[in-house]
């Protein structure tokens, strides 16, 4: 089950922001487990800071490929990391006593090392902050890259340009019926 299926299905972009947003259950035709995924708090926020540094880097180089302007946005630094500072709390503890394991994705294992190292850091600095303070500083300090692939990046561009274009829709037909 992929957000691909949504895009050619008749379901309004008001439905398709509350399915991404809800807990999603997909069940795979070929296999009879059921993939859980959660919701992310700042899904909103990663998505606007994400477009909004997509369409300065496209004003930088007029007629430039989407995969090279795709490829700076990614490792455009960003405001912060974007991982709930739960789950990097969850992460960043079990990593103090062992290491990630192998199935760990390339780009989110460089992330919570990151992390990781800086929390180290600022335990040295602080040393009577709990680890949970000590992640929610470190997680909330702006990130050298927004750790996404060019795929997962150009799809959260284009759900968050969609979602602008409906929302301009409804304003304008709106103020035709005003």
């Amino acid at each position: 089950c992929s957000l691909h299926l949504f895009a050619f299905s008749p379901i309004s972009m008001v439905s398709l922001h509350r399915i991404i947003n809800q807990d999603i259950i997909c069940t795979m035709k070929n296999e009879k487990k059921t993939i859980r995924r959660s919701s992310f708090e700042y899904y909103d926020d990663r998505s606007r800071e994400l477009l909004k540094v997509f369409n300065e880097e496209v004003g930088k180089i007029p007629y430039e490929l989407v995969d090279d302007v795709l490829q700076r946005v990614v490792n455009h630094p960003c405001s912060r990391f974007w991982v709930s500072e739960e789950r990097a709390f969850r992460i960043i503890s079990s990593m103090q006593r062992r290491p990630l394991p192998q199935r760990c994705q390339p780009l989110k294992r460089e992330m919570y090392e990151e992390i990781y190292r800086r929390c180290e850091s600022v335990a040295k600095a602080h040393p009577k902050w709990p680890l949970s303070r000590i992640v929610f500083h470190v997680v909330n300090q702006e990130a050298p890259k927004f750790y996404l692939t060019e795929a997962s990046a150009h799809a959260l561009i284009c759900q968050e340009r969609n979602k602008w274009k409906l929302a301009f829709m409804l304003k304008w037909r709106r103020s035709l019926s005003a």
